[in-house]
């Protein structure tokens, strides 16, 4: 099923669908490539307020408040110093409000938003590498065939599939850092209402309830030579787990040059960083919206793609150094903190 678009998208994500709605928007044609089957399983993500306005511009905002996802206004923080709640704020609307979101209802509620556009989408469908051509990327070979255009996006995630297949180069900031989350099954009154972080001696504990009867925990070692610990957390210990205890890597990285010559990458393909930054949803669907906007400035003739390039390697790296300073900062005043925490990279 070979084909020819403005734009073709590896990975139908939040980054993914982000930057397919902005580009289907402003009347480009959009090929959306995706490996897996929806729904898939994925963990739930805490979203930041600031989510809501994204989410209004994506066109999807109204879907995501009907999905009825847990809502909270802060975060319990547990230290030895004691138990603090932190609000996001308020508005003159009232307080502002964050989600807990389930990962497979809002990928759905993103990929319907981009097919009501006129994306057409190829799934399954596996990338396979990328087209080149005098030095510049010009499509993708897939399972399903060739398929060209004038920008290709990689938005697959932390596999970071056009990255080891381009040879582009990756800035590592941290140790090797592996979180681990599982799912618990219960009632657990005190956690309904507002997530729950605690700063144990090697790093942080995180607990949300993400469904009905349902909550997450995610744990993370700080320290490079500590495993993180697999077992329930103490708050939910008397409930039943469901399912084993999972791993993601979660080391702080970014690719050097994540635009290009006819490419742009977003996403957990671009950047990673640990989940205590709670930004992983919003980072993806800031950076599709971008590639969108500077993608769809070139097909129009208002900016030149190697203008486009820079803005947006150098807007990316700013957005990754702003997350790496303050996860040092917050890291630094954890009592037995490593000694990576408070070492600052080399400026870009």
């Amino acid at each position: 099923m070979a084909g020819s678009s403005d734009v073709v998208i590896v990975g139908a994500g939040p980054a993914g669908c982000a930057a397919a709605i902005g580009c289907a928007a402003a009347g480009l044609s959009v090929r959306l490539i995706e490996a897996a089957r929806f729904p898939r399983d994925l963990p739930g993500e805490t979203l930041h307020p600031g989510v809501e306005a994204l989410l209004e511009r994506l066109g999807v905002a109204s879907e995501v408040r009907a999905a009825d996802f847990p809502r909270h206004e802060g975060v319990w923080t547990h230290s030895p110093r004691g138990r603090v709640f932190t609000p996001y704020g308020a508005g003159a609307e009232g307080p502002w409000r964050g989600f807990q979101a389930w990962r497979a209802e809002l990928d759905g509620l993103l990929l319907r938003r981009a097919v009501a556009l006129g994306v057409e989408v190829l799934q399954p469908c596996r990338a396979l590498r990328p087209l080149v051509e005098q030095g510049r990327v010009v499509g993708v070979e897939t399972s399903l065939g060739l398929q060209h255009g004038r920008f290709v996006v990689d938005a697959s995630g932390r596999g970071r599939w056009f990255t080891r297949k381009h040879g582009l180069a990756r800035c590592v900031d941290s140790p090797f850092l592996l979180a681990r989350y599982g799912y618990v099954r219960g009632r657990f009154v005190e956690l309904d209402e507002h997530p729950s972080l605690r700063w144990e001696p090697d790093g942080w504990e995180w607990i949300a309830r993400v469904r009905p009867g349902l909550y997450a925990w995610t744990r993370l070692s700080l320290h490079p030579h500590r495993s993180t610990r697999t077992e329930l957390p103490q708050a939910l210990s008397t409930g039943r787990a469901a399912g084993a205890p999972r791993g993601a890597d979660v080391t702080w990285s970014r690719v050097d040059a994540p635009a290009g010559d006819g490419y742009f990458i977003a996403g957990d393909a671009a950047v990673v960083v640990d989940p205590a930054s709670s930004q992983g949803v919003l980072r993806a669907l800031m950076q599709g919206m971008m590639a969108a906007h500077l993608i769809t400035a070139c097909v129009k003739g208002r900016a030149s793609e190697a203008e486009a390039a820079r803005v947006y390697r150098g807007w990316v790296r700013d957005m990754y150094q702003r997350s790496v300073s303050a996860l040092r900062e917050r890291y630094a005043a954890i009592p037995g903190a490593p000694p990576w925490v408070a070492e600052r990279p080399a400026p870009a």
